[in-house]
């Protein structure tokens, strides 16, 4: 069994901790879409520059959350950080659809380590202890609710150097909260300091995944990788054509980025409630009950072609992803041994940015046979039955405690 005691941490480290979850993403998924959309591709084609933003994800995330248990999570942040500074600088550079697809191929590895980095702190330094977990998630939720507005608003204001801008400021930020960190493993003086950086530890190690899937074999961990994989299907399709259809129907940059304000608005109030939620339900029953909720909140966006009603919805299925976020961190952090939180990190976002490179494209294929509205239905539809039949065969316990 795992000590989740929490270890007594300076203000400073606190403070950085909670910046590297505020700052991990700056609005790139209202405005990388909107870039797109602006080239006029087929459908095919932005799921595919959508879907790209998961491949390297998919493919380096254990690797990356290895590299946070072997060297320090601060070392790797600060590297990816100075990537994910220039990359938005790129996009308005060059206006062609392939090049903003590899483009978003370098930004979501990018945003994707900076979430890692802040997970990883959490399950090192905080060791998965509740009241301090949500405080990273409610600020990383604060910061997906901020810059939806700005990016949205300067977007409409000054165009795509408007938008971009905002993203280059929030990671000049996340930088700076990375910087802040003590040298050490895990973000603090001790215990242990993290090991120099060398060049052989790019190359990813057949035995460090090996040994990392492995931890699919603990009925815990699997069970939140399964809800977290769900949950992210949710937040690919809300990402890609959630967007392509607010659109379609005649909304602005602003009023897009207020949906996706609203979305994070009310995962904060999810997030800043998981505690006592989890104490009269049980964490495991919450985790896979929001993640149904959410599923099915996307599933009827075509039956609602307006702002408001589409604003409810999302209000809805923010509270729940708001939920669940934070027990996703949580229940496997508990899991495991110290030394492996970054492995059990980078499983679950490799396994999430699998379903985000495949289900973009697929969805673009779909609409391109049933249309934009239905293809809602068959997409989201198919993973409410697929959530329901896991529920069903599974029979997750209530909590993590009785696992």
């Amino acid at each position: 069994m795992t000590d989740k005691s929490p270890v007594p941490m300076p203000l400073r480290t606190r403070l950085a901790i909670y910046g590297s979850g505020l700052f991990a993403d700056g609005a790139t998924n209202v405005v990388i879409p909107l870039w797109a959309l602006s080239l006029n591709p087929s459908p095919l084609a932005f799921g595919i520059v959508i879907g790209a933003r998961a491949l390297l994800p998919f493919l380096f995330s254990i690797h990356g959350g290895v590299l946070m248990d072997r060297l320090g999570a601060r070392q790797v942040m600060l590297f990816v950080a100075v990537i994910g500074m220039i990359v938005p600088l790129l996009f308005p550079l060059v206006p062609l659809i392939w090049v903003a697809g590899i483009l978003n191929l370098i930004l979501g590895f990018t945003s994707t380590m900076n979430w890692v980095g802040a997970q990883t702190l959490v399950g090192q330094v905080m060791r998965g202890d509740p009241s301090l977990t949500w405080k990273v998630s409610f600020c990383n939720r604060f910061g997906h609710f901020s810059s939806p507005i700005v990016a949205g608003a300067m977007w409409d204001i000054y165009g795509p150097w408007g938008g971009f801008g905002v993203t280059f400021v929030w990671a000049g930020l996340f930088m700076t909260a990375a910087f802040l960190l003590p040298r050490g493993k895990g973000g603090t003086s001790a215990p242990g300091a993290a090991r120099r950086f060398r060049l052989m530890d790019l190359l990813p190690r057949l035995d460090d995944y090996t040994r990392t899937f492995a931890l699919l074999g603990i009925p815990l961990v699997a069970i939140a990788i399964t809800g977290s994989v769900l949950n992210i299907a949710v937040g690919a399709i809300q990402g890609s054509f959630f967007i392509a259809y607010m659109k379609d129907i005649g909304l602005t940059g602003t009023l897009i980025g207020v949906i996706f304000a609203v979305l994070n608005f009310s995962g904060l109030a999810g997030t800043a409630g998981v505690t006592p939620l989890a104490r009269r339900t049980g964490d495991v029953w919450l985790l896979n009950a929001t993640v149904v909720g959410a599923i099915a909140a996307i599933t009827i966006t075509p039956l609602l072609g307006a702002f408001i009603p589409l604003m409810l919805v999302t209000l809805v299925r923010g509270f729940m992803q708001g939920v669940s976020q934070p027990l996703m961190i949580m229940i496997p952090s508990g899991a495991v041994p110290a030394g492996s939180q970054g492995a059990v990190v980078g499983l679950r976002i490799s396994l999430n940015r699998l379903v985000q490179t495949i289900l973009p494209p697929v969805m673009g294929g779909v609409v391109g046979l049933v249309g934009l509205e239905a293809s809602f239905y068959w997409i989201a539809g198919l993973l409410l039955v697929l959530s329901g039949i896991l529920w069903a065969w599974f029979r997750p316990p209530r909590s993590s405690a009785d696992g």
